[in-house]
C-alpha cells in the first residue's frame, strides 16, 4: 500500500513540473512574440522617420528652386501699379520631374512639357524644370520611391477639402473632379475644392498696410521606403507638406533697414523704438545701444566690431540691451524681391548696384531696373544738364513725357534757368562741406513753393526727381568772397516745414542737404524738450521721403558764408520728420562707417543743441558722390547734446507710406508644416 502511494506522489510531481515548464515556455514564447512585435513597431517607426527625413530633404530642394526661380524672374507692369503685381507666378512656373501642371492639371492629354514664358519678358526666362534630388544625397536608404513632388499656388488659408474624412491632397488630384477640374480654388462642386488654374497667380493675403501682402504655395512630397529590410514586401510612406510664402513689404516697416552690414557702435545713449533688420551682418559693440523692438539679421550677429572697422573705440565690448527679444536670424528681404546680376566690369552703366534706382538711366543700354527706377516713377523731373541748361519734364500716368515750357516751366525755374526767389528751384548756391573737405555747388529746392503750386500742377504724384549732371565736371563757386574749384554737386531742401497734403518724396542721384525743420508745421515742441511731439500745433506730419546719394541735415542757423571757417558754427535745435534712403561710406582703411547712429550726416557744433528725428532709415547702397569717411573727432561736427532718433510708427505703420514704390520681398518656408497620414 505504501509503495503505491509513493508511486502516485511521484506521478503528481511530474505533472506539476511539466505544467510549470509549459507555462514558462508559453510565457517565454509570448515574451519573444511581444518583443518581436515591439521590435517591428520600433523598426517601422524608424523607417517612417527615415521616410520623413528624405521627404524633408526633398522639400528643402523644392524651396531652394522655388526661391531661385522667383529671384531671377520678374514681370514688368506699369509703374503706377504700386508694385502690387510684381513677380507673382502661377503653378505652371514650377514644373518638376513628377508634376507637369500645364493646361491646369497633371492628368490632361498631351500636356506641354515645360512652362510657357510670358509674352513680354523684361526679363522673364522660362523657368527650368525642378529635378528630383540625386539619390546619392540620401545614402541611408537607396530604395526609396518618391510618388509626389510638386508646388502649387493656393489661397492664404491653404483650405482643406470640405468632404468628411478627406484632406487637402484629395483636392490636389484635379483629374478626379470632373466638371470642376481646372477652375478657381473657391469653386465648389458637390462640396469639392480644387486648385487654382495652373497659369493663375494666387490671391494675396494682406497685412495691416496696403504695401504688406503675401502669396502662398503648397509644397507636397510623398516618400515610400521598405518597411523592414529590402525583401519584406511592406512599405512605409511619409506625406509631408510645407507652405512657401513670398512676402512683400516696404522698408518703411523698419526703424532701421540695411541691405549691407549694419554697425551700431554709439559713444552715448542711443535707443531705437522701431524694428531693425539687416540683410547681412549685424555688429553691436556696447551697452549704449538699446533696442525696444525686434532686431533681425540674415548672416551673423556679433557682439563686437566689424573686421573692416580697425579704428580705435574707447572702452571694451559690452552687451547691448534688447528689451523685446534677442537678435534673431531672418530671411533676406531683397529690394523688389529680385536677385539682380550687378556688374561694374561690363559696359552697361544701368546695372552697377542698387544705387542705380536713384540715377538717370543711360538709354543706350538695357535697363533691368526701368520699372522701379525713381527717375521713371517721378511725376516731375528737374535736371541740370552737363552743359548747364535745364530740362523740366512732366510724366503722366501712361508714361508719356512732356517737356515744360513757358509759364509751366517758370513755376520751376526762370531767369535763364538760374531760378529766383519766386521759383521752386534756384541754382548758384555754394557751401563748404567739412566732411567732404571741399566746396559744393548747391541748387536749392524751395519746398514752400511746391506747396503753393502743386495743386495746379497737371499730373502731380508727390514724387519729384532732381539731378545735376554736372557732377564730376570742374566749376568755380564763391563762398564768402573766396573762389573755389569743385566737381561736387548737390541739392538742398529749404523752407520745408510744411509739405503737400498727400506727402512728398524728393529723389536725387546727388547728395541732398535738408536745412531747417522739415515736415513739422513750424517750430515743434520737440525743439524745446518734448521729444515725443515733433509737430507744431494744428499740423499733422505727412508721409515723406528723401532719397539720395547721401543726406546731411543743416540746422536753421546754418549760413553758407560761415561754412569755410576753421571753427564749427553753432547749430540750432532742429526736427526732421521723413524717411531717409541714402548711402554709406563703409568701414575700411582704419575708418569707421559711423554706424546707424550717424547714418544721417551732420555738420556744425550741436554740443548744446537738440537733434530730433522721426522717420525710417534705409540703406541700400554705398555713396558714390559724397564719399568722405565719417569723422567723429570733433572737426567735422560735434554730437548733439540730445539726439533723439525715433521710428515714426504713426506715419509709417498706419498709412500707405510716402509717394513712390520701394518694395522689399522675403521668401519664407514652414509657416505651416504638417505630415499627412
Amino acid at each position: 500500500m505504501r509503495t503505491k502511494t509513493y508511486r502516485n506522489q511521484r506521478g503528481n510531481g511530474l505533472v506539476v513540473v511539466v505544467s510549470v515548464v509549459a507555462t514558462i515556455l508559453a510565457i517565454l514564447a509570448a515574451a519573444v512574440s511581444y518583443t518581436g512585435h515591439v521590435s517591428r513597431i520600433a523598426q517601422r517607426s524608424r523607417r517612417a522617420a527615415l521616410a520623413l527625413e528624405i521627404a524633408d530633404g526633398h522639400l528643402e530642394y523644392l524651396f531652394t528652386n522655388w526661391r531661385n526661380i522667383y529671384r531671377k524672374t520678374w514681370v514688368t507692369y506699369g509703374t503706377n501699379s504700386g508694385g502690387t503685381d510684381y513677380s507673382v507666378l502661377g503653378t505652371n512656373d514650377f514644373y518638376t520631374d513628377l508634376y507637369n501642371p500645364s493646361n491646369g492639371c497633371s492628368g490632361c492629354a498631351n500636356p506641354t512639357p515645360v512652362p510657357t514664358p510670358y509674352a513680354s519678358p523684361t526679363p522673364f526666362p522660362t523657368p527650368p524644370r525642378i529635378a528630383l534630388p540625386a539619390k546619392s544625397n540620401f545614402p541611408t536608404e537607396a530604395n526609396y520611391n518618391v510618388t509626389q513632388y510638386r508646388i502649387q499656388a493656393v489661397d492664404p488659408m491653404i483650405q482643406l477639402d470640405p468632404r468628411p474624412g478627406s484632406t487637402y491632397e484629395n483636392a490636389l488630384q484635379e483629374s478626379s473632379f470632373g466638371s470642376c477640374d481646372g477652375t478657381v480654388l473657391s469653386c465648389v462642386n458637390s462640396g469639392k475644392l480644387v486648385p487654382l488654374p495652373a497659369g493663375s497667380p494666387p490671391p494675396a493675403g494682406y497685412g495691416p498696410n496696403t504695401w504688406q501682402y503675401s502669396f502662398y504655395y503648397l509644397a507636397s512630397v510623398d516618400v515610400t521606403v521598405p518597411a523592414i529590410g529590402t525583401n519584406s514586401g511592406g512599405t512605409v510612406t511619409a506625406k509631408v507638406r510645407r507652405v512657401f510664402e513670398k512676402k512683400f513689404d516696404n522698408p518703411w516697416t523698419y526703424g532701421i533697414f540695411y541691405n549691407d552690414d549694419l554697425e551700431i557702435q554709439p559713444t552715448s545713449a542711443f535707443t531705437m523704438n522701431g524694428p531693425i533688420h539687416t540683410n547681412n551682418n549685424l555688429y553691436i559693440g556696447n551697452s549704449n545701444f538699446t533696442a525696444q523692438n525686434n532686431v533681425g539679421y540674415s548672416a551673423n550677429y556679433v557682439n563686437g566690431y566689424s573686421p573692416n572697422d580697425t579704428s580705435s573705440h574707447a572702452g571694451g565690448i559690452s552687451a547691448p540691451i534688447f528689451q523685446s527679444n534677442p537678435p534673431m536670424q531672418e530671411g533676406v528681404s531683397l529690394p523688389f524681391g529680385w536677385n539682380l546680376s550687378f556688374s561694374t566690369s561690363d559696359s552697361n552703366p544701368n546695372n552697377d548696384s542698387y544705387h542705380d534706382i536713384i540715377e538717370r538711366p543711360n538709354n543706350s543700354y538695357s535697363d533691368p531696373l526701368s520699372n522701379v527706377r525713381y527717375y521713371d516713377q517721378a511725376g516731375y523731373r528737374f535736371v541740370i544738364n552737363a552743359d548747364s541748361t535745364v530740362t523740366v519734364t512732366r510724366i503722366d500716368s501712361s508714361g508719356n513725357v512732356t517737356t515744360l515750357s513757358g509759364s509751366a516751366l517758370n513755376v520751376w525755374t526762370a531767369n535763364n534757368g538760374q531760378g529766383s526767389s519766386t521759383t521752386i528751384v534756384k541754382q548758384g548756391q555754394a557751401l563748404w562741406d567739412t566732411r567732404e573737405g571741399t566746396a559744393v555747388k548747391v541748387t536749392n529746392v524751395d519746398v514752400s513753393k511746391i506747396v503753393s503750386s502743386y495743386g495746379s500742377m497737371t499730373g502731380w504724384t508727390g514724387l519729384v526727381y532732381v539731378a545735376d549732371a554736372g557732377a564730376g565736371n570742374s566749376t568755380s563757386v564763391t563762398i564768402n568772397g573766396a573762389s573755389y574749384s569743385t566737381t561736387r554737386r548737390a541739392f538742398r531742401l529749404v523752407n520745408g516745414s510744411s509739405l503737400p497734403s498727400g506727402g512728398l518724396t524728393v529723389v536725387s542721384e546727388n547728395p541732398i542737404y535738408i536745412q531747417g525743420d522739415y515736415n513739422t508745421g513750424g517750430d515743434p515742441p520737440s525743439n524745446h524738450g518734448t521729444y515725443t511731439d515733433p509737430d507744431a500745433g494744428g499740423y499733422t506730419r505727412k508721409p515723406a521721403a528723401v532719397v539720395a546719394d547721401a543726406v546731411t541735415v543743416l540746422s536753421t542757423g546754418w549760413k553758407d558764408n560761415e561754412s569755410t571757417s576753421g571753427t564749427l558754427k553753432n547749430a540750432d535745435n532742429t526736427t526732421i520728420n521723413t524717411a531717409i534712403v541714402a548711402g554709406i561710406v563703409p568701414s575700411s582703411g582704419g575708418n569707421y562707417s559711423g554706424g546707424a547712429e550717424n547714418f544721417i550726416r551732420l555738420l556744425q557744433d550741436w554740443s548744446t543743441k537738440t537733434f530730433c528725428y522721426y522717420g525710417s532709415m534705409v540703406e541700400l547702397y554705398n555713396s558714390t558722390q559724397a564719399t568722405g569717411p565719417w569723422n567723429g573727432n570733433g572737426t567735422v561736427f560735434k554730437s548733439p547734446q540730445t539726439s533723439s532718433l525715433f521710428y515714426d510708427d504713426t506715419t509709417f505703420s498706419n498709412v500707405s507710406g510716402p509717394p513712390g514704390s520701394l518694395q522689399i520681398a522675403a521668401y519664407l518656408q514652414q509657416q505651416r508644416w504638417y505630415q499627412v497620414y
